[in-house]
């Protein structure tokens, strides 16, 4: 075991097993009952938004990846599959989650009752220089690049030399101010 020196190793690879297990039983459940059972929507449903979830805030191995991605893409090119939707967001979730390292922050009670309810962004507002404020749609994987691009976007400026020109700044409710990205 010689990536495993210290304690800290092994706990991480208890978490990414884990993770990949739980991975694995979604995959499974997803397959086997929405294939199977199309009285239990409500359950197929509800295992392809906790598929949301685990995509949005768990990074899976290297070696599972390969796997969910096949998975997602075959459900997303499946010709009349009622899930396709969900399924291409859960891909995208995913590739972001590898390109981002995934959120820090888990979600609280309220945003997981409203990814379980199917509401996966929310209006987000932005204050901009001179008192304008400005609401954007932020959704489970958005990065403050996102936020920074969109801005641009809104404002015509569309050269990348652009996006390295402007930040944001979280205003907490204290009135404390932390540079974001």
């Amino acid at each position: 075991k010689p990536f495993l020196r210290n304690g800290n190793g092994e706990k991480r690879l208890k978490c990414v097993l884990c993770t990949d297990e739980s991975t694995f039983q979604m995959i499974g459940f997803n397959l086997w009952l929405c294939a199977r059972f199309s009285v239990c929507r409500d359950s197929c449903q509800r295992g392809w938004r906790l598929m949301y979830i685990l995509t949005s805030f768990h990074r899976c191995s290297d070696v599972m990846k390969p796997f969910l991605l096949t998975f997602l893409q075959d459900a997303c090119a499946s010709p009349g599959l009622q899930y396709q939707g969900i399924a291409k967001a859960c891909e995208q979730n995913l590739r972001r989650t590898f390109q981002y390292g995934g959120r820090v922050q888990y979600p609280n009670s309220m945003e997981l009752k409203a990814m379980m309810a199917g509401r996966s962004s929310k209006r987000q507002l932005f204050l901009l220089p001179g008192g304008i404020e400005r609401h954007l749609k932020i959704k489970t994987c958005s990065v403050a690049l996102d936020v920074i691009e969109e801005l641009c976007f809104e404002m015509g400026l569309q050269r990348m030399e652009a996006l390295d020109e402007h930040a944001v700044f979280l205003v907490t409710h204290k009135g404390n101010k932390d540079l974001l990205f």
